[in-house]
């Protein structure tokens, strides 16, 4: 476990180049699909975190959080309208706090991007929600996996894929801010990344 611990870590890392560089368009929509990805990377460094410490539960309930926050950006840059950008990117105030409402279901998000997002988006996201939906669920809402796994222990093994599925969406949100640097030698290192990595990834991010 602390070897994985020490690589997802590590895979984290690779991301501060890509990060500064920044998108390079600065209209709304790329600046809304930047932040939730950088909000679903702060969620996979707290997972970590968490794992390191042994507050488990809180760390599962955070792969859910990762996925939320990563089909968002995925969806504001492929396949939001733009009256949704723009009610999704007004200022913070009483009167816009209820923005969210109304916005689509990760189903729908997900059917939204397909054929607009590289194949490589659509394809993972669909396919991790459909493995770990149901059981990410519970951990979030105090469903019956989290109240048994808490109760009475967590098997190494389950510990170790949650680990591995937070750092296939780690790979993907790389690749997305990758494709929003528009920079060819960040683009062609995520080769390098994903082959160094191979070994602390799910195969979902080698179909």
């Amino acid at each position: 476990m602390e070897k994985l611990l020490i690589g997802s870590a590590a895979l984290l890392d690779e991301l501060n180049p890509i990060i500064s560089f920044g998108p390079n368009q600065s209209i709304k929509r790329w600046a809304g699909s930047w932040v939730m990805c950088d909000i679903a990377i702060e969620h996979a460094h707290s997972l970590q975190n968490l794992m390191k410490i042994g507050n488990c539960t809180s760390a599962i309930s955070l792969l859910r959080l990762q996925f939320d926050a990563l089909t968002r950006s995925v969806w504001l840059l492929w396949g939001a309208s733009e009256k949704k950008v723009e009610r999704i990117m007004q200022n913070l105030s009483i009167n816009t706090a209820n923005a969210d409402n109304g916005l689509p279901s990760h189903v729908e998000m997900i059917k939204q991007i397909d054929g607009k997002a590289p194949a490589e988006a659509t394809r993972m996201l669909t396919e991790f929600r459909d493995v770990t939906w149901k059981a990410s669920s519970s951990y979030v809402h105090g469903g019956i996996h989290a109240m048994k796994r808490h109760g009475e222990g967590y098997p190494l093994q389950l510990l170790e894929q949650i680990l591995v599925n937070s750092n296939g969406l780690v790979m993907l949100s790389a690749v997305h801010l990758a494709t929003m640097t528009g920079n060819m030698h960040v683009l062609n290192d995520i080769t390098r990344i994903r082959d160094t990595y191979r070994n602390i990834l799910p195969k979902l991010n080698f179909k």
